[in-house]
């Protein structure tokens, strides 16, 4: 662990950061550093980088049962995640965080985003389409909603983790038309 301080200051307070850096191997994800970062205000900011990369991947994971609730998601900063059936696709950004969940987990974060929409929704037509998918997304949870899970990485440091997923290379056209959610220097 490698601690830095007044390296950078705080957003909220302006005083410096106590910083700290940790590099670490994380199965899945390989060589990362932990960044972490702390103010007497209380601010706080945690972030891991990936410092590795693989080939381009897309993951596959049809999901038909309650127990596909249970499959282990793994998402870098570059992920993207799309379902088809009902036009989602979340894709990468500069505040993309990583995380490792479940299929149910994705569902729970969706339930998130689509409950915050509900409250700014501005007509009823929305009200209504906000609500019939947190019920899709209910139904989905119980195992009463069949859908498709796909995990695409340009960096191939996201994965679904499922003896019957559905992994295939991408080819260099697809990864590069994916966000990475970072910058990346290239040599």
């Amino acid at each position: 662990m490698v601690n830095i301080t007044g390296a950078s200051n705080c957003p909220i307070c302006n005083n410096p950061l106590e910083m700290r850096w940790n590099q670490d191997n994380i199965p899945y994800f390989g060589d990362v550093i932990e960044i972490s970062s702390v103010c007497s205000c209380g601010f706080k900011y945690a972030d891991t980088l990936i410092l590795s990369q693989r080939e381009p991947l897309r993951h596959i994971k049809r999901v038909n049962n309650e127990r596909d609730m249970y499959v282990r998601v793994i998402r870098s900063t570059s992920g993207t995640i799309r379902i088809p059936e009902w036009g989602v696709n979340i894709e990468p950004g500069p505040a993309s965080e990583a995380y490792i969940s479940n299929i149910e987990g994705v569902i729970d974060r969706l339930e998130t985003v689509v409950s915050m929409a509900l409250k700014w929704a501005e007509t009823s037509e929305e009200c209504e389409r906000a609500e019939n998918f947190l019920n899709t997304l209910k139904d989905a949870k119980e195992g009463h909603a069949e859908f498709t899970l796909i995990m695409e990485d340009p960096l191939g440091n996201s994965a679904i983790i499922s003896d019957d997923v559905e992994v295939t290379k991408l080819s260099d056209e697809e990864a590069g038309s994916l966000h990475t959610g970072m910058f990346i220097i290239q040599k």
